[in-house]
């Protein structure tokens, strides 16, 4: 017998080393792919599960609540000359806040915001109010007697929070954007309105979407659907518009460091009044401008005198801007985004 045939099959050499060191090259290359992490979502945005699923309610009394509804019946039966309500904007289902007597009521999710990303969320929203808007003084969004002592508190309110800060908080350290609230005096109706707002600076992070009513005086029912978080500005008008229909859009802001004002581009996609607020409330000069057809429309941010002064001192200031785009046919829509103004030395505002 041929001893050279029982032998083991021998390894080229460095063979073993060179598959030890493919192994570790796929491994790196691995390292390297980036993850296909899914976008930030919303749960149930559009409640068309028929129910609540993926949000949390808290209710200070427990003499109301938040319901996923479809037609136009109130939600609690019973109730003395209860009023139609308005019906979902879209699909079947929507969620709405609805009493039988004094309550806060609050609809809220936690949403992580991948980093990295950009992150726009967009909802649709609308009430009706037996009694008139009332805010107190302090604000806040408790219903208790002794808190308002003797005041009024009729009001409706969507912020963007820290998940960290009490569910009832109005702080501005905990707040950290406001999509939409109800103001001294308003509307006992609002239809169904779009708003947007760019979360982009908060990427990264978790945040809490809260949907707030403080109901002291009478009933009152606020309607929120659609909601969603999309990578880019969402397409779709609200109201009523159809699918895919065109909206207004901002461009890209350019400062202006010898006066500190901002140039800000809104393409608009027909007639219209626009109108811009900053925040914090003293930030910006009113502006407001009519487009008359579709196209681009300039508007110009400039600061207040307090805000000027800040600018002398640090040559920039961060605040977030509300852009309102009231066609002439459709409802009004609001886009929030960070602004920063600027200001070189050596110069002032004229």
């Amino acid at each position: 017998m041929n001893p050279k045939r029982n032998r083991a099959p021998q390894a080229w050499p460095g063979s073993g080393r060179r598959r030890m060191l493919g192994l570790g090259v796929v491994a790196l290359v691995a390292l390297l792919v980036p993850s296909s992490a899914p976008a930030a979502t919303v749960v149930n945005g559009n409640f068309e599960s028929g129910n609540l699923n993926g949000w949390s309610v808290h209710r200070a009394t427990f003499a109301g609540n938040w319901f996923a509804y479809k037609g136009t019946e109130a939600p609690i039966g019973g109730k003395r000359n209860a009023e139609p309500v308005q019906p979902p904007p879209q699909g079947a289902f929507a969620a709405i806040s609805d009493e039988a007597n004094p309550d806060t009521l609050i609809l809220y999710q936690d949403i992580a915001l991948e980093p990295g990303r950009s992150h726009f969320l967009s909802l649709l929203t609308y009430y009706n109010t037996y009694k008139p808007i009332a805010i107190p003084s302090p604000d806040t969004l408790s219903v208790d007697f002794e808190t308002l002592n003797g005041q009024k508190n009729q009001q409706y309110r969507i912020d963007v929070m820290r998940p960290e800060a009490p569910i009832e908080s109005i702080a501005p350290g905990e707040v950290l954007l406001t999509l939409f609230r109800t103001k001294q005096g308003g509307p006992d109706k609002m239809p169904p309105t779009q708003f947007t707002a760019d979360l982009s600076a908060f990427a990264g992070q978790t945040v809490r979407l809260r949907v707030a009513v403080a109901a002291h005086e009478e009933v009152l029912n606020a309607g929120v659907d659609d909601v969603a978080i999309t990578p880019d500005p969402p397409k779709r008008s609200g109201g009523g518009s159809k699918p895919g229909s065109q909206r207004f859009s901002i461009g890209k802001a350019k400062a202006n460091r010898r006066n500190g004002s901002v140039i800000l581009p809104v393409r608009v996609p027909g007639p219209g009044l626009l109108s811009a607020k900053g925040k914090p409330g003293k930030s910006l000069k009113p502006v407001n401008a009519k487009a008359r057809g579709a196209g681009t429309v300039k508007l110009r941010l400039k600061p207040t005198s307090s805000a000027l002064t800040t600018l002398r001192r640090k040559h920039k200031l961060k605040l977030r801007v509300t852009v309102t785009f009231k066609p002439s046919s459709e409802p009004k829509e609001a886009v929030t985004l960070p602004v920063v103004l600027k200001l070189g030395s050596g110069h002032s505002s004229k």
